[in-house]
């Protein structure tokens, strides 16, 4: 969550064949978690486990995604599946007692002819939100209840190396960790209504367009004391 993985999922990556890897990269151990909410903060230890191969890893830890994906897409091809990259898939299709899936080149044109995979399942991991032609990209209704998420790393932090805290603040919450090489890891969401307030005010005061991630970030520094 939020680059994070606990110390009870570490035995899941050695039996991927990554967990050596992951150790050698990932951030400091988080031996403590925190509620930064307003003006207030609050800390507690973070319990190991206790029992199990999980036990001996102790703590859990936080490593980019950026890294993570890259050391599981290359022993996923060490372990003989063939990756077609950068592709897109295009449609899928029931075959016989079996499903195909076409995909295309993201360079290619919207006509083009691509290539047919077949297989037993397939597993369509392309978010709930991103639109397309798959039967699994179903029509999306926007509310202003919906939470839009977002994900940043800063350098130069101040938090506490083995600190992890939750943050609270009006209209959404995330969590801030120190991962890999000195980069603090920070994931939120925030509810689509209150993005567009916050975006639509800061307009009005420049006089120009406001990115979403900039108000976010204004928002949780002048309302959540702990993450400044």
């Amino acid at each position: 969550c939020g680059e994070y993985i606990s110390a009870s999922n570490l035995a899941l990556l050695d039996r991927l064949g990554v967990g050596d890897a992951w150790r050698g990269e990932a951030g400091p151990e988080i031996r403590r978690v925190g509620l930064f909410s307003g003006n207030a903060s609050i800390e507690a230890p973070m319990p190991g486990a206790r029992s199990g191969p999980a036990a001996r890893n102790g703590f859990g830890r936080a490593l980019g995604r950026d890294i993570l994906d890259t050391l599981l897409l290359d022993a996923a091809r060490s372990a003989g599946a063939e990756v077609f990259q950068p592709c897109r898939a295009v449609a899928i299709e029931r075959d016989g007692d079996r499903q195909a899936v076409r995909i295309q080149a993201t360079s290619g044109s919207p006509g083009e002819e691509g290539m047919t995979l077949r297989a037993s399942v397939i597993v369509a991991a392309h978010g709930s939100w991103e639109p397309g032609p798959l039967p699994s990209q179903l029509g999306k209704q926007s509310r202003s209840s919906d939470l839009l998420g977002f994900k940043a790393h800063f350098t130069g932090s101040a938090l506490p190396p083995d600190l992890m805290p939750l943050l609270t603040f009006p209209g959404g919450y995330g969590g801030m960790v120190l991962a890999d090489r000195g980069r603090l890891s920070i994931s939120c969401c925030i509810r689509r209504d209150v993005l567009a307030r916050l975006r639509g005010s800061l307009a009005r005061e420049r006089g120009g367009h406001v990115p979403a991630a900039e108000a976010v970030e204004r928002h949780i520094m002048a309302t959540c004391r702990g993450a400044r």
